[in-house]
């Protein structure tokens, strides 16, 4: 990356959505001082459930949104970070054995260990695409450590957690961007990076599970001990309530998100029964009786499939008991009306959304006012907090102690 900061620790991030690409280009100066420089934000749908829909059009909004954020910062884009969700998302938690050569480790004993799980546990048609370190086993010890380099051992075990693709999806992504004549440095899973803007220390140490609703999935990941333990993508989010509400009503899509933003609830218990509106669809006459009792329905109907979808899987990996602090909100999904309290109910468990970061800020590199102004609004838009949280996660500490692939 070139440009007027010289600075090489000038980051960019690139979101995939199901409703928009977004751009940000970061000047790291630490964990806690995050500059943003510029950001580029293209209505697209052409990501949907981690497919590509329609290279061209796609390509085009990437294309755009770089270029967006470039002229804002002033700089030139070469290579990215690349955070998205896929519903072909394969995790598990797995162990890399060696036996430690000289009785003193090294850097290469921990490059081994991660060769020796991906053997074990990734097979030829999958690529790792994120993998995080969880602590390390040294000898007999029943406790695991953080870092082993130049300690006394005989034997170490790598514990991680593994984020994994089917290989030919991962090609797919790489010739979209190069076509776009930038380099993925890293792709990370967005509920992790997700995570990383919106979970507390103390949250993610006592046990805390972050769902991210967005408009085509539902991404989750539970963190205990400090340590991420469980990911997983579910392929339903936010545009299902649209379409419900489309269908229910007999009129467009566009009106649809309109009708959920203005009028919607996911807490049915807040409404009154008896209340209405009148709504004239497009390119019809007549206006049209919405009862607002029907309409939340129809959207909670929808958000007790996804979170029984959550719950389930919560369950089923024999997590349940272990998050203590509850379930934190992100994504566009979690912001329609009522969500809170309808969440509560359902899962019977401590709910919230999130807050801001405070190690972000729009850093002012203008020569006048409007310009800073409106970065400044954009970075205080929730819609970029995932790729705001992939600046954090690269100075966070678990990627620091994961591999450099």
């Amino acid at each position: 990356m070139s440009g007027t900061m010289k600075n090489n620790e000038n980051l960019v991030v690139v979101h995939l959505s199901a409703t928009a690409v977004y751009v940000v280009i970061g000047n790291v100066v630490s964990a806690k001082d995050i500059r943003i420089l510029g950001v580029g934000q293209v209505k697209n749908s052409d990501f949907y459930q981690g497919q590509i829909k329609h290279r061209e059009r796609l390509q085009g909004a990437i294309k755009q949104a770089i270029q967006e954020a470039e002229d804002t910062a002033n700089c030139r884009v070469h290579s990215v970070w690349l955070t998205l969700a896929t519903p072909e998302l394969s995790s598990k938690n797995s162990a890399g054995e060696v036996k430690v050569e000289d009785e003193v480790v090294r850097a290469k004993d921990m490059v081994q260990a991660l060769a020796n799980a991906k053997s074990r546990d990734l097979s030829s048609d999958y690529y790792l695409m994120h993998c995080c370190q969880q602590g390390i086993y040294v000898d007999e010890q029943d406790f695991m450590v953080d870092d082993v380099i130049e300690m006394m051992a005989h034997n170490i075990t790598v514990m991680y957690h593994m984020m994994m693709m089917p290989v030919a999806s991962r090609q797919n992504i790489q010739k979209l961007l190069q076509s776009c004549d930038v380099g993925i440095d890293h792709i990370v899973f967005d509920a992790v990076t997700s995570a990383e803007y919106s979970l507390m220390t103390e949250e993610r140490q006592q046990g805390v599970c972050l769902v991210d609703i967005g408009a085509s999935t539902t991404s989750i990941c539970v963190y205990k001990e400090n340590k991420l333990i469980f990911t997983h993508c579910i392929a339903t989010g936010s545009h299902e309530v649209t379409m419900d509400i489309s269908a229910d009503f007999g009129i467009s899509m566009i009106e649809a998100e309109k009708l959920k933003k203005s009028h919607g609830t996911a807490d049915v218990n807040s409404v009154d029964p008896s209340a209405f509106f009148l709504f004239k669809p497009q390119g019809s006459g007549d206006e049209i009786n919405i009862g607002i009792y029907n309409l939340a329905r129809i959207i909670e109907a929808r958000y007790v499939q996804i979170f029984t979808e959550v719950a389930r899987q919560l369950h089923e990996a024999g997590l349940i008991g272990y998050i203590d602090k509850g379930i934190v909100l992100t994504g566009g999904g979690s912001t329609i009306k009522g969500m809170i309290p309808f969440a509560k109910k359902l899962l019977k468990m401590p709910v919230v959304l999130t807050n801001t970061h405070p190690a972000i800020s729009a850093y002012n590199h203008f020569d006048n006012d409007e310009s800073f102004k409106l970065l400044n609004s954009q970075v205080n838009d929730r819609a970029y907090q995932t790729a705001f949280g992939t600046l954090l996660y690269s100075q966070s500490e678990q990627f620091r102690r994961s591999e450099k692939k």
